[in-house]
């Protein structure tokens, strides 16, 4: 069974790109403040970076899975970071293929400093993810609580310059 991840973002503040400070009092093995996506891209080192583009398809979700167990094999990354990873991508691209008209959508695992950054382009920029109450009897509705209970840090970002966002979510790389 997963542990619980704290949520490090303000629950309060939008997902539009501003810095994701660790939250207090709850506090994390992960030492660094993750900034949000653009920024974190543009001034860290990546470590290492891995990339699928799958079709926008509900089949995808299990080859985004498959995705994320190779580059985690190849990565040699700890079994939890491994099946907190594979949860957390399987939803944002089952959110992207099932909420957006996306004839495609990119996958993007890399690191730096301790955080894995998972994200997922789509090609509808219209409705960011939000979080949400999902009521006992739902059938769906729950992925970015799931992607919320699981992630360090995650948000959502519009792709300047064309059509579509990129949702993301980063990990803490405890005992990599």
């Amino acid at each position: 069974m997963h542990s619980a991840r704290h949520r490090v973002q303000n629950p309060d503040a939008p997902h539009d790109g501003a810095t994701a400070p660790l939250a207090s009092p709850a506090p994390t093995a992960l030492a660094v403040e993750i900034p949000q996506l653009g920024t974190a891209r543009n001034t860290w080192e990546m470590d290492r970076q891995a990339a699928a583009t799958l079709p926008g398809t509900p089949s995808s979700v299990a080859m985004a899975r498959r995705f994320v167990r190779i580059t985690a094999a190849m990565w040699q990354l700890p079994l939890e970071t491994l099946t907190d990873a594979e949860l957390c991508m399987s939803e944002l691209v089952c959110n992207a293929v099932t909420h957006t008209g996306s004839s495609r959508v990119h996958c993007r695992l890399w690191s730096a400093r301790g955080v894995l950054f998972l994200e997922v382009d789509d090609e509808d920029h219209s409705d960011l993810p939000e979080l949400g109450p999902a009521d006992a009897d739902d059938e769906h509705g729950r992925g970015m609580l799931l992607i919320d209970s699981f992630a360090t840090a995650w948000g959502a970002v519009p792709r300047p310059g064309t059509a579509g966002k990129t949702v993301w979510a980063a990990l803490a790389l405890s005992g990599d």
